[in-house]
Order: C-alpha cells, then structure tokens, then sequence
C-alpha cells in the first residue's frame, strides 16, 4: 500500500510538472519542492536504519516533515524555489550521466551535485529561459508521471528510484514504457507552449 501512495504522489506531481510547468510555475515548484522533500526524507531515513524507504513509522513521519518544509520553503523564496527545481532535475541528469559512464557510489553523487550547482547557476544567471524551463519541466514530469504508473502497478518499487535517476530508470525498461514516456514529454512541451504563448516566464513571479 505505501508503495501505491507514493506512486500517486510522483503521478501528480509529474502530471503537474510535465503540463503546467511554464503557468502555474509557483504551485509547481512547491509541489515538486515537496516531493523532493519527502523523497529526500525516506532515503536519509533508509541510509540510517538500513530498512527500505517508506516502510517504518519514522520514515514516514520524516518525509512528510521533510516534504512541508521544502514545499514552505519552495513558495515563500524564488531563490530557493529555483535552487530546490532547477537543482534536482540538475542532479537527476548529473547522476544518470555518472551511471551511464560506468561510475557508482559516491561518484555518482558528485557528479549530481556538481550538475545540480551548475544547472541552477546557470538558470538564475539566464533568468531562467522559457525553452530550457519548458523542455526540462515536461521531460521531469513525464518520468515521474511513468515511475509512478510502476509503482502503482507493481513493477518498480521506491528503492529502485533511489538508485538512479527517473528518466535513466524509465528508459531502461521495455520499450512501451519509454515510448510513453516520450509521448508524454512531448504532450507536455506542446501544452506549456501553447499555453504560455506571448508571455514571460517572469510574469508569473512575484517581486522579491
């Protein structure tokens, strides 16, 4: 059952992410920023009893603390709110790269956290540029939108996500769960496009 809760919440919050990313950019980043939260929190959780994400009492009461103070955090300050988003997609693109060339372990993670420091730089220098925002939202949000489905159905379990990064996990299944991946991801840029033709990214944030 908490492998089915945790699958919805990656479904909705990849749905929200892959679709809206560009409109309601806002609620997005508090959602995944919550999200990335309450992953976060399972897995310290795990690294520290060694039982598997999701299954004790602690662990769930850490990530659900976990995923308000980085959701807080994610809509109160666009600063962090860039670094939380921007960052973690930065990290999950770092660490698949450090998977695909063979490395593991602590290299792994720091290549994520060089990719995720330099991603987020470059986005706050840019100002965050509509193509790269649209592209990397609808790519995001559809592995999270096919991680979740397996979840749900049985066929990938939390600690598998934890291994690897969405997209590298997803597109290393069989083919129909790549090509709904793909699907979705384009589905994804086509709507943030549409919707958000002739405006700004900018208009969409407060002024800090």
């Amino acid at each position: 059952m908490s492998y089915v809760v945790v699958g919805l919440i990656a479904v909705v919050s990849g749905v929200i992410l892959c679709f809206g990313g560009r409109t309601v950019f806002r609620i997005i980043l508090s959602v995944w920023g919550a999200f990335v939260g309450f992953t976060l929190g399972g897995s310290l959780v795990s690294s520290f009893t060694g039982e598997p994400p999701f299954t004790t009492v602690l662990g769930w009461v850490i990530s659900v603390l976990m995923a308000l103070l980085f959701a807080g955090l994610a809509y109160g300050f666009y600063v962090l709110a860039v670094i939380i988003a921007i960052g973690s997609i930065g990290y999950s693109l770092g660490a698949g790269l450090g998977i695909a060339l063979g490395a593991s372990g602590t290299v792994v993670v720091v290549i994520g956290v060089l990719a995720a420091l330099l991603l987020a730089g470059a986005a706050l220098a840019t100002n965050l540029p509509d193509v790269l925002l649209t592209i990397l939202t609808a790519l995001t949000g559809a592995a999270a939108i096919v991680a979740g489905i397996m979840l749900v159905v049985g066929v990938a379990e939390p600690s598998d996500l934890t291994e690897t990064s969405l997209r590298d996990f997803v597109v290393q299944q069989p083919w129909w769960w790549t090509a709904m991946y793909a699907v979705l991801a384009i589905a994804g840029m086509v709507v943030q496009h549409r919707a958000g033709r002739g405006e700004s990214m900018r208009s969409f944030w407060p002024a800090r």
